[in-house]
């Protein structure tokens, strides 16, 4: 017995030496029942039985080393368990945040919103022998969102040719969607930009195609000097251009030799008309509107479309007045005080996302609404405090005249909603309008308080465009007239900055032209108390029908989606939400995605060579005379 105790010791090598044999058994046979298992907990329980015994015998639990070193081993095991734990939570509840500026890695909410509504699986095939990680992260983010319900592949077209076959891939580096029969195009890489990687907005605007059983098909009308789908000052060619790469069909239609709507058109436009419609016309887009259809109406300053029967059925109320910004945030923009700088926004599907993102429109005039039975209606978009509209357009002077003109602010555009079961009666209530109008005169003019400034900066918005802004020379009183009646763009001086900024290009056009006579517009006296402020609750909002409902958006601008002008802040996100709402209700809206800020440092040479002597010489030189007084004191 004595001779066991002895040698006991030397049993506990069999513990490590069998879980040795264990692991080795059932990696190597790649079968871990029975034998290697069996090994282990062999291994396991002569290894527990020999650390009992040792503690039990020489009771080492009264020594402090021991009990130091077994609080560090527990200390380190559950540490381990601890980051066990965390890292099989994280690989099984996967959660992103993304902390940069403009959520430069989240998907827009238009690509999420479409990812999860997705009727069926769309797999992405990506013919290229390389993989861009660019693309691949993408890609992931897109199946992840999706709850796999798209799916990629990257395919080398020498080593599968009869899939390559059967896309029609020509080149290297071509993407296609494939979602049951249906095949779309996402992009193909230019000799010059071979490493150009999947845009979001490309692959977004692909799966809608897909998605979509037709495209859907707007008919701008012409005929009355409505601005022209073209290239140039004042053409339309942007917001064609953008309106195609969404996989709409764009046709113009004129109704004096064309007095029917097709009955494919999803939605209407009407961009900016200088002559009055004929009573025939009228008449058509009114059919139009009773069969459910769906009217955009952009109407400028100076013009009279003669829609009067249109504004009455739906409650709808245009002074021919022009919109002053007199609160100097266009300054900061090289911007004149008749470009009206919008960040506050209606509660309605076409801006619930814009947030206080920027808007600009340039020569825009007050649209108003009055409670109509059977119209549901919302304010869209709402200028500043310290705006005020002008009625007297011939007058150069920018001065507020209380016997006229009316103080803001003002509604730019509304929605309106009806349903075809409840046809419209005009109600003989009094007008409300969405915009203050001071009944008496007011003490302080409007023009002189550009200190009361909104809180949020326009040169803040995420979206800014980088050109820098025109140095153009301070416009006068009597140049802006001139400039509105001309057709011209309209600026104020603006200081250079290093910073992005947002400038109109100097190709863009003005708002209407010189021969269409105002229309008649009410007195100040008859519009609500300076005390009333725009609100969204001040209107009815649209609410889903169960039935059809006829849509129209009637906008005081027009110019704000002429070229120049479209790809400023956020005007095609007003355009192309609003084309969206009219011509697909159930369509949810977003804003475009966001690109990353320009973040590099620009220094001048004095100031790289400051920097260098700081890093290198001055700042370690400093470190080494305090320690050197530190040691001195202490010496």
């Amino acid at each position: 017995m004595r001779k066991i105790k002895q040698n006991w010791k030397y049993i506990f090598f069999i513990g490590p030496c069998l879980t040795v044999m264990g692991l080795s058994a059932g990696v190597v046979s790649g079968i871990w029942e029975p034998i290697p298992l069996g090994l282990i907990i062999a291994g396991i329980v002569i290894t527990g039985i020999w650390f009992i015994y040792i503690t039990q015998s020489k009771k080492i639990w009264r020594y402090r080393s021991t009990q130091t070193s077994t609080n560090a081993l527990i200390a380190t095991v559950s540490v381990l368990v601890i980051l066990g734990l965390v890292n099989f939570l994280g690989v099984r509840y996967n959660t992103r945040v993304d902390l940069t500026e403009t959520q430069i890695f989240t998907l827009a909410p238009q690509s999420q919103t479409i990812l999860r509504n997705l009727k069926q699986p769309v797999k992405v095939f990506l013919f290229d022998k390389i993989q861009n990680p660019q693309t691949k992260e993408l890609l992931t983010n897109y199946q992840r969102v999706s709850g796999g319900k798209l799916t990629f592949e990257f395919v080398d077209p020498q080593e599968k040719p009869q899939l390559a076959t059967k896309f029609g891939v020509n080149e290297f580096g071509e993407v296609y969607l494939e979602s049951g029969e249906k095949r779309q195009l996402v992009q193909k890489n230019k000799p010059e930009n071979k490493l150009e990687p999947v845009s979001e907005s490309k692959l977004t605007n692909a799966l809608e195609m897909v998605a979509r059983d037709r495209a859907p098909k707007a008919y701008f009308l012409e005929g009355h000097g409505e601005r022209e789908l073209k290239e140039g000052q004042g053409g339309l060619g942007d917001s064609e251009k953008v309106l195609k790469e969404k996989n709409y069909r764009i046709e113009t239609l004129n109704l004096a030799k064309t007095p029917v709507i097709p009955p494919d058109a999803n939605v209407v436009v009407l961009p900016g008309p200088k002559k009055p419609l004929l009573e025939g016309e009228v008449k058509t887009l009114k059919d139009y509107l009773d069969k459910g259809g769906s009217l955009l109406l952009m109407i400028d300053p100076k013009s009279d479309p003669g829609l009067d029967s249109l504004w009455k059925e739906w409650g709808v109320k245009l002074d021919d007045l022009l919109i002053i910004d007199s609160s100097g945030n266009g300054k900061v923009l090289g911007l004149g005080p008749t470009v009206v700088l919008v960040n506050r926004y209606g509660d309605h599907p076409i801006t619930q996302n814009f947030k206080n993102g920027v808007s600009l429109f340039p020569f825009a005039r007050p649209v108003d609404v009055k409670t109509t039975e059977g119209i549901k209606s919302q304010a869209l978009f709402f200028s500043n405090e310290q705006s005020w509209a002008k009625k007297d357009l011939t007058n150069s002077k920018l001065e507020f005249d209380s016997q006229q003109d009316r103080e803001g602010p003002f509604s730019l555009g509304v929605a309106l909603t009806r349903d075809l079961d409840k046809p419209p009666t005009p109600s003989p209530s009094p007008s409300v309008s969405p915009s203050a109008s001071p009944s008496t005169s007011p003490s302080v003019s409007p023009s002189t308080s550009p200190s009361a400034s909104p809180s949020t900066s326009p040169s803040a918005s995420p979206s800014a465009s980088p050109s820098p802004s025109p140095t153009s020379s301070r416009v006068s009183p009597q140049e802006w007239l001139v400039a509105f009646n001309s057709s011209e763009p309209l600026f104020v001086q603006a200081s250079p900055s290093p910073s992005p900024s947002v400038s109109p290009s100097p190709s863009q056009s003005s708002s209407p032209s010189q021969s269409s006579s105002p229309s008649q517009s009410s007195s100040p006296s008859q519009s609500p108390s300076p005390s009333q402020s725009p609100s969204p609750s001040q209107s009815l909002s649209p609410s889903p029908s169960s039935g059809r409902q006829a849509r129209m958006v009637v906008l005081g601008n027009s110019q704000f989606i002429a070229n120049g002008w479209f790809q400023q802040q956020l005007n095609a996100d007003v355009f192309l939400n609003t084309v969206s709402w009219l011509s697909q209700p159930d369509q949810t809206l977003s804003i475009a995605p966001k690109l990353m800020k320009n973040r590099r440092i620009v220094m001048t040479v004095f100031q790289s060579r400051l920097l260098s002597w700081l890093a290198m010489v001055i700042l370690p030189l400093f470190a080494f005379l305090v320690g050197a007084i530190i040691w001195w004191k202490r010496r």
